[in-house]
């Protein structure tokens, strides 16, 4: 580029950016839905329905749809109707797979850099979790979301946090349907997440994040499998 070329582009006014527009603030609502189990597995996305529910017209609604599509949170069929994927027993464990290698660096990268609000944070969210009753499916789910995601968000590397989010995407609708899990071991699980933190010991967190991903994901395929089998 020439001094001239500099110059032109220097001199031409830009605009400052919304922080967020509305299509932004719809596309992350229903994201944070499907991720946390807010949509049952082959459901079809009714338009007219979230957007009365979000109190938004359509159009914001059907673009973060189609972003969704785009990212394989949502499926599109043949004859246009848009519907929540369901997910077999062999994608589930692909998955699983990934995420161990991904959310397992991302907790050991955690380690370097959070701080003492996070680590309070965590334990905040944490007896919150443990405070709540068995039929309270819903909050668990969307609780245990918050306790994951803040510590990735602390592993400070947008990258793997975006491949994080890619993946819970395709397995979020799956926790719809999964039986929550307050026994002191699930308890425990979360409480050696935390104090491997706290202590910035990166093998650790790990070796503990790994074992609450397989844990958890045992029962998720446990449920699968009931679920196939045929009605007495």
């Amino acid at each position: 580029m020439s001094r001239g070329d500099s110059k032109a582009v220097l001199d031409n006014p830009i605009r400052a950016v919304e922080r967020e527009t509305l299509n932004d603030r719809v596309y992350r609502e229903l994201r944070t839905m499907i991720m946390s189990g807010g949509f049952v597995p082959g459901s079809e996305m009714k338009l007219r329905a979230l957007a009365q529910g979000l109190q938004v017209s359509l159009m914001p609604v059907r673009d973060a749809i189609g972003r969704l599509v785009v990212e394989r949170a949502l499926k599109m069929l043949p004859n246009h109707r848009v519907i929540v994927p369901e997910i077999t027993i062999d994608e589930f464990l692909e998955i699983r797979r990934v995420r161990i290698l991904l959310e397992g660096e991302a907790a050991a990268l955690a380690c370097q850099h959070i701080n003492a609000d996070g680590i309070s944070s965590l334990k905040r969210i944490h007896e919150k979790i443990k405070s709540l009753a068995s039929n309270k499916q819903r909050q668990f789910w969307t609780l245990n979301q918050e306790f994951h995601f803040t510590i990735y968000e602390a592993a400070k590397s947008p990258l793997l946090i975006s491949m994080i989010e890619s993946l819970w995407l395709q397995i979020g609708p799956v926790f719809n349907h999964i039986p929550i899990n307050l026994t002191s071991e699930g308890a425990r699980g979360h409480q050696r997440i935390i104090a491997a933190l706290a202590a910035g010991d990166a093998k650790v967190a790990r070796a503990a994040l790994t074992e609450d991903l397989t844990k958890g994901g045992d029962r998720i395929i446990a449920t699968l499998i009931r679920d196939k089998q045929p009605a007495k």
